[in-house]
């Protein structure tokens, strides 16, 4: 499973990856920027069974969906200064069956990895 979890620019979202990695089972959960993990998938998802990923809004486009979103992202998590462009992302995402959802603002504020990955590994079993 691969999350996405983007900001407006790729930076607090690195900075949030980076608590939530610390919670983590580094054994089982791989953290990285979406194209270097995307560069390696089979690898990274043949050893970790959670794949967790960062970068910018602007990743989330019309000519990035088939190529990049389509055949590796399962789950978009939205950090709360992009949050106004969730119903934006929903729309595009949806078709390929991609969950969209914001990060609850005081998680993110308070860059609470623990509560995060808990989420994600909730979206997990969800899915």
């Amino acid at each position: 499973m691969l999350v996405y979890i983007c900001c407006a620019g790729g930076m607090t979202s690195s900075m949030f990856c980076q608590k939530i990695a610390k919670a983590a089972n580094p054994n089982e959960v791989y953290f990285g920027q979406l194209h270097d993990v995307i560069a390696n998938f089979q690898n990274l998802s043949n050893t970790y069974s959670t794949l967790i990923v960062y970068g910018g809004e602007g990743e989330i486009n019309k000519l990035s969906l088939e190529p990049i979103f389509k055949p590796y992202v399962d789950g978009l998590f939205v950090c709360p200064q992009v949050r106004y462009k969730t119903a934006s992302f929903r729309k595009l995402l949806s078709p390929l069956d991609i969950s969209c959802m914001d990060i609850d603002m005081k998680t993110f504020g308070n860059m609470n990895g623990e509560k995060a990955l808990r989420d994600i590994l909730d979206f997990k079993q969800e899915t």
